[in-house]
């Protein structure tokens, strides 16, 4: 459960601090996708789920977007995109992971390079997908 400080509302808090506008404005799609995710991302208890685990659900949809299979109209998925932080570029990944590269060519398996990616990464907003594209790119 997250404990938002008054300077940093949670993503829940913030969209429902967007409902009024988004009624005022009668934005009917807006409204629909806030009060979507505000149901999705708050638990049975009432309590909200944490930014983080709100961010990586919210991202979760946009993997699957990109795969092609979503229910998400584009629409929906482009208000998805505004509540989600920027991930990292495969260059910023790349270059990140380049000082590595002697341990990631050297691992044995492609999981334990990936784990040596991952624990450089730690705390980077990052899909793994493009990890792994990287990580392919490192050991050919």
């Amino acid at each position: 459960m997250s404990t938002p400080t008054s300077e940093t509302p949670s993503i829940v808090a913030r969209m429902r601090s967007r409902l009024p506008e988004a009624m005022k404005a009668r934005d009917t799609q807006r409204l629909g996708f806030l009060r979507y995710w505000i149901a999705q991302l708050t638990l049975g208890t009432g309590a909200e789920m944490s930014d983080t685990d709100a961010i990586k659900k919210m991202r979760g949809v946009l993997k699957e977007a990109r795969s092609g299979v979503t229910t998400f109209s584009p629409e929906e998925i482009a208000l998805i995109r505004e509540w989600v932080p920027a991930t990292l570029t495969s260059e910023q990944i790349a270059e990140r992971l380049a000082p590595l590269a002697e341990q990631i060519k050297a691992a044995p398996k492609e999981g334990m390079a990936m784990g040596i990616a991952m624990k450089a990464l730690a705390g980077e907003p990052v899909e793994s997908d493009d990890v792994k594209a990287a990580i392919a790119a490192i050991r050919q």
